[in-house]
């Protein structure tokens, strides 16, 4: 299935197929997005692993444009009431706006699914992600994972 975000971003539902295109843009990224995003290859793995498996805990919708995918929003633990939320973009798309398009559909996802709100772990030093959750709504509850992961909640209040 696919989303339409708005002209020039298209979602579709990671399936058996996408991994060639998962791989070139994990690939892609440079030091830093696998440091604070990709550390020990967690989400590769996670991803490659539902295209081949299929797993109704998790969704992963891939944002993908003229033969490459430029990035993806995920949900683990979607079969509870706070799934936890999780967004990368290509290192030479950041800072256009396009991570807010993505947790903003996936807010709009959730909402309309019944979920009660979503959470989030980032790295201590992503300060870029930090202030795009926090422009989004989610608010930071405090450190966990040994203090180097900070820990946001999104909730729905109507």
């Amino acid at each position: 299935m696919e989303f339409k975000i708005e002209e020039g971003i298209i979602l579709k539902e990671a399936e058996k197929g996408d991994e060639t295109l998962i791989e070139d843009f994990f690939d892609s990224m440079g030091g830093e997005s696998r440091a604070l995003f990709n550390r020990r290859d967690f989400n590769r793995r996670g991803v490659l692993k539902f295209c081949e498996k299929g797993d109704k805990t998790r969704r992963y919708w891939l944002w993908i444009s003229e033969g490459k995918m430029n990035g993806y929003v995920f949900f683990l633990d979607y079969n509870t009431s706070v799934p936890s939320l999780g967004i990368a973009i290509r290192d030479e798309l950041r800072g256009k706006g396009f991570g807010m398009k993505l947790i903003t559909f996936a807010q709009s996802q959730a909402k309309k699914e019944g979920k009660g709100g979503m959470i989030l772990t980032t790295h201590n030093a992503n300060i870029r992600a930090q202030a795009l959750y926090e422009k989004a709504g989610f608010v930071c509850m405090g450190s966990c994972k040994n203090g180097t992961e900070l820990l946001y909640l999104y909730r729905y209040l109507d």
